[in-house]
């Protein structure tokens, strides 16, 4: 899903990265944007759900094993908390991109309205 969301990210943005030549590719653009955010959009809620799956995965596990398994399953909780602060990050700069793409698209907007 990473990758999906990084290739769309890009293609968006490389898309708005100049000005549209004229008002007519701005739909264009704009549909790109709706393509970019709803993937975004469902890469969060599939992040709900694998937390929720880890948790409810190590809760299993410190319940089978009624409390020994206490280091693995902490070594476990420390990686999964690394790697949703990893994913965290990157979604934050594919927000940022986003961000700033938004802003560029609005400005030629402004500019065909004129």
């Amino acid at each position: 899903m990473g990758k999906a969301i990084t290739v769309l990210t890009l293609g968006f943005v490389l898309s708005t990265s100049t000005y549209a030549q004229d008002c007519s590719e701005i739909v264009s653009e704009m549909q790109a944007m709706k393509r970019a955010q709803n993937t975004i959009q469902m890469s969060l809620v599939a992040n709900h759900n694998i937390i929720a799956d880890s948790m409810e995965s190590y809760a299993d596990a410190l319940s089978a094993t009624a409390g020994r398994a206490h280091r693995t399953v902490s070594s476990s909780l420390q990686e999964s908390a690394m790697s949703f602060r990893d994913r965290g990050q990157k979604a934050q700069g594919t927000a940022k991109k986003l961000d700033a793409a938004t802003a560029d698209l609005i400005q030629k907007i402004t500019k065909c309205l004129k």
